[in-house]
């Protein structure tokens, strides 16, 4: 018989029994992007960027599936492909839409607070106080893969 180590969809709803999901938005709302940091943007940076930032728009839209039903007031931004945009653009792009990240993760804690919803994450539909848990761990992975080509080249 072996042990096994629990699934981190188990350790986060455990975490978000205890953690306040106010406080975690906080959190993320006041991280700086890994984006202003100074340094040089090699053709490998550009495209961790690239593929951060599609995996950033990913995120936005299972909050939107999440949320569907209590969409009102929450645009949906026109995106233009990744891989056509220049690095300026691709910069805005990652700033912007980090932004409107942050605002459906506003409405889904907002939201969540009178109603049932589930977004999803790992595989499976969680409420909100456990998804902003992983997303915070998943936006510090993003962050730190574009900090880390950025420093290593």
């Amino acid at each position: 018989m072996t042990t096994r180590d629990p699934h981190p969809l188990n350790l986060l709803r455990e975490e978000a029994r205890h953690a306040d999901p106010r406080a975690v938005q906080r959190e993320l709302n006041a991280r700086p992007l890994p984006t202003l940091e100074p340094g040089e943007w090699t053709a490998a940076a550009e495209e961790t960027l690239r593929d951060c930032t599609g995996m950033e728009r990913k995120i936005q839209m299972e909050m939107r599936i999440g949320l569907e039903g209590h969409l009102d007031g929450l645009p949906l931004r026109r995106t233009a492909p990744l891989a056509d945009m220049t690095l300026p653009e691709l910069l805005a792009e990652h700033a912007e839409g980090r932004r409107m990240l942050l605002r459906v993760l506003d409405r889904l804690l907002t939201v969540g607070e009178t109603h049932d919803l589930r977004a999803w994450t790992m595989g499976e539909e969680v409420p909100p106080a456990v998804y902003i848990l992983a997303l915070r761990g998943r936006l510090a992975r993003l962050d730190g893969f574009i900090a880390e080509e950025r420093v290593g080249n």
